[in-house]
């Protein structure tokens, strides 16, 4: 889901999808906040990286890498969306329309062709 957000999703790395960030993220507090969640088959490690291409290409990126603890437990949308929710409060997630990822989309933005559904429904304002 990240991919339809202002946060990379960890492309431009060796472990894109696995690891996420953006270089206002707090690495530490932000594993700690989400191990806080104690969301099932979960681990979150701090972690530093720097895409070399795609969102913050050359720019140290503070963030997380997903360690799946217990893949029957394991809730990919679930932990997607607590994720996303985490950060959203500081508003620095940005669900943007201006970086169109789907070219044969043009009414939907891309989280919610990634949500499969409106915005609204999954997060509230």
């Amino acid at each position: 889901m990240l991919e339809g957000t202002n946060v990379s999703e960890g492309r431009g790395t060796t472990r894109p999808f696995e690891i996420f960030g953006a270089p206002w993220i707090d690495a530490e507090k932000f594993c700690r906040e989400l191990n806080a969640l104690k969301l099932p088959g979960t681990h979150f490690r701090e972690m530093f990286f720097q895409p070399t291409f795609q969102k913050f290409a050359g720019q140290l990126c503070g963030g997380a890498q997903l360690h799946v603890t217990d893949r029957n437990s394991f809730r990919s949308f679930e932990t997607g969306l607590q994720v996303i929710r985490l950060h959203s409060p500081d508003a620095r997630i940005i669900f943007s329309g201006s970086n169109r990822l789907y070219e044969y989309e043009f009414k939907k933005l891309p989280i919610e062709v990634l949500l499969g559904g409106s915005i609204g429904d999954f997060f509230p304002d």
